[in-house]
């Protein structure tokens, strides 16, 4: 579950959410942000070959190379490739304050592994400090060929003066953020990463050091609940916290209400970029809210009317997703819609509270009502996360629910400036 909290007045920012970086002006003539890269061609010993991706059908060979990657792995669940597609389409806010580069590796002519490099200009601003990121990391058991991608993001990246190279995040921290350290025998959760363990290897071997971890934590809801979470939860309902559901009547007047509160809990989050409200609509599984939002799953807490904190579960969609193998037409839309009343498990991935409000117990009052729902609803348990590993008071919080550890992942840093420096 990613913990939000902050109480600044986004107000305040709105010089620095109006400035548009527009990375792709110069390329109005194409739909898609990588069109104007040109081809480009690097040779490696070992008959090893990255080439860079500029354009539609190569995009395509880079979304499925990943399906050889995991081809004997019967936990992976492939990325819908409309959703892929769309995030780097020029429309996507996102490019309006960031700039990529995609890659493929090619061994023996063959294209085994893919990476993307990527710099978030706002994300710069905001830290004051020059990191930009590697995502999309894909790439069979060969370090020679993880190495020749990794250097060659290495090297654009220097190109641009950034100082830090981090990764695996493609993009925002909420699209794939880590590699899996631990927790190989389970599915992946909807918007949570997975990849194999020598990924970590390739990480280490290439002089990164671990950055951050992100925890994610599993409730048994078979078990009886923790008869401290029923205490804290009604001491929150008789302090004056009320809690309704999200609307699906006012979908776009709850939305509005929930982004803007979503934007002020998240200030001060690791990896948190400040963006306008328009971009967070548009990211997957909030456009599609109104169709994938189980009312009684979001939960907006208020006092005096105002709303102070939220929670939004579902259900374990994945456990659909990944029979659909990455397509979403027709057919996939039927069987969604024929099959989601089987799933078993819950998913609990956001929860907010404003700052004044925090330390009120309302975290564990919303926790305990969103698993009261999922046990009514027959689901086993429910998957928490991620949590950043310095959120103290949000492992703090999920602890009281008597959720287990159960996944891990890294986020790696490389400083490129002294890198160059010895070169």
């Amino acid at each position: 579950m990613i913990f939000l909290n902050s109480s600044q007045d986004l107000s305040d920012k709105k010089s620095e959410l109006n400035k548009d970086y527009d990375t792709s002006k110069s390329s109005f003539n194409f739909k898609y942000i990588f069109e104007t890269y040109g081809e480009k061609r690097i040779s490696f010993p070992n008959n090893i070959i990255i080439e860079t991706i500029n354009d539609i059908n190569n995009l395509k060979n880079f979304y499925n190379m990943a399906f050889n990657i995991y081809k004997n792995d019967k936990f992976w669940i492939p990325p819908f490739w409309i959703e892929f597609k769309y995030f780097f389409n020029k429309k996507n806010p996102f490019w309006k304050h960031s700039e990529c580069r995609l890659f493929i590796v090619k061994k023996d002519n063959k294209i085994v592994g893919r990476i993307a490099g990527l710099i978030d200009h706002r994300f710069i601003e905001k830290i004051n400090k020059k990191i930009g990121y590697f995502g999309f990391f894909e790439c069979i058991d060969d370090y020679n060929c993880a190495e020749a991608l990794l250097k060659t993001v290495q090297d654009w990246l220097i190109s641009k003066k950034i100082e830090i190279m981090r990764g695996p995040i493609n993009g925002r921290v909420d699209l794939g953020c880590g590699f899996l350290k631990n927790g190989f025998n389970s599915y992946p959760t909807l918007l949570s990463s997975y990849s194999p363990l020598y990924y970590i290897s390739f990480a280490e071997k290439f002089n990164m050091t671990k950055v951050r971890e992100q925890f994610c934590y599993y409730i048994d809801l078979t078990k009886p609940f923790p008869k401290k979470l029923e205490k804290k939860a009604q001491e929150c309902a008789d302090s004056g916290i009320k809690i309704r559901k999200f609307s699906r009547f006012f979908t776009k007047k709850d939305m509005d209400m929930w982004v803007d509160l979503f934007l002020e809990t998240f200030e001060g989050h690791w990896g948190y970029v400040p963006v306008k409200p328009e971009e967070v609509k548009t990211r997957f599984g909030i456009k599609q809210m109104r169709y994938i939002n189980v009312p009684s799953l979001f939960l907006i807490a208020e006092y005096n009317d105002s709303p102070v904190a939220y929670i939004w579960a579902l259900p374990e969609y994945n456990q659909i997703f990944k029979s659909m193998n990455g397509r979403f037409g027709l057919y996939q839309i039927l069987q969604f819609l024929l099959k989601k009343r089987q799933i078993n498990i819950g998913r609990m991935p956001l929860i907010g509270i404003k700052k004044e409000f925090r330390n009120k117990n309302i975290g564990s009052y919303l926790n305990y009502l969103i698993m009261v729902e999922m046990k009514k609803k027959g689901y086993i348990g429910a998957d928490v996360g991620w949590i950043d590993e310095k959120n103290t008071v949000a492992h703090t919080t999920i602890a009281i629910t008597g959720a287990k550890l159960y996944k891990k992942f890294c986020v790696f840093d490389k400083d490129l400036y002294n890198s160059k420096k010895v070169l």
